[in-house]
């Protein structure tokens, strides 16, 4: 059986801040636009072709922490295990979350710009 990576180890930096990751999660999709003629008849599949621009890698992380990155601000992305290791990318949102007998939570959420 073959060994299964695992990411014990995985540190995730934005904007030249190391972020304590409890987990990171890389989401790649394609856009697509819908190109149906209104000739198509009723109750059958709607026909899409790849959208002329890519849509952007999302990047979503939990971190530890009390960490508030700039919403709107852009900066160096890397999280080596995941293959990140050069590229900018947007602050789109991060929330930050307190509960009883709990660590206080931190959820980013970037799009990659390039």
């Amino acid at each position: 059986m073959p060994d299964i990576a695992d990411s014990q180890g995985t540190t995730f930096t934005y904007a030249g801040t190391t972020f304590l990751a409890k987990n990171v999660k890389v989401k790649f999709s394609r856009p697509t636009v819908d190109v149906t003629p209104l000739s198509q008849a009723a109750g059958t599949m709607r026909k899409l072709q790849a959208a002329p621009l890519q849509d952007n890698t999302t990047i979503t992380c939990e971190y530890f922490g009390t960490t508030a990155p700039t919403i709107g601000s852009s900066g160096a992305i890397v999280c080596s295990a995941l293959g990140i290791s050069s590229g900018s990318a947007f602050c789109e949102d991060f929330e930050l979350t307190a509960a009883v007998g709990e660590l206080i939570m931190g959820n980013l959420s970037l799009k990659m710009t390039s």
